[in-house]
């Protein structure tokens, strides 16, 4: 399984079937879904979502890509979806960290390291952050990633935020 991102306590790599019995634990935890818009949340469909997408390629051009958000010792304490929108090109990024790891920064820590290999990789792509109102963690989180609130859809009852440019250290 490929590791995309590496952080000091974190990776990103591909979702495996391993991953299966934690990402169930967090995606029925309420705490952890009330701000998801998760449909399925069954084993099954679960493990099929593994299966579908544990070959993701990180930033590509598909639609849809979803990637394991876990600690250095490959414990999954979370994912992270990224949906690539052709027509405006531009990343939507969404995020879930377990119950369980929330409130100690891991979000912010992959979240940095993500928006700067989407500089690296796509410069000038718009990066989009799609937060629930009562979201005050999440919303707090983007504004200190440094996107910017563009407005309320009532269509999706979410706050868009986009980041437009970013300010990542390049290592020469």
């Amino acid at each position: 399984m490929a590791t995309f991102l590496q952080t000091d306590r974190l990776i990103l790599r591909n979702l495996s079937p391993d991953d299966l019995d934690a990402l169930y634990l967090y995606r029925n935890n309420a705490d952890c879904a009330r701000y998801q818009h998760w449909g399925n949340t069954s084993r099954e469909y679960l493990k099929d979502f593994i299966q579908k997408f544990h070959q993701s390629v990180f930033l590509s051009k598909e639609p849809e890509q979803h990637y394991a958000i876990c600690l250095t010792d490959n414990q999954l304490i979370g994912d992270l979806s990224c949906f690539y929108n052709e027509h405006d090109p531009c990343f939507t990024l969404g995020y879930t960290i377990s119950y369980q790891f929330q409130r100690q920064g891991y979000a912010f820590e992959m979240l940095s390291k993500v928006l700067c290999a989407i500089e690296k990789q796509y410069p000038g792509m718009d990066i989009v952050g799609l937060v629930e109102k009562e979201n005050i963690p999440s919303i707090s989180l983007l504004k200190k990633l440094g996107f910017i609130e563009e407005g309320y859809s009532d269509k999706i009852n979410s706050y868009i935020f986009v980041k437009k440019t970013i300010s990542c250290q390049r290592k020469a």
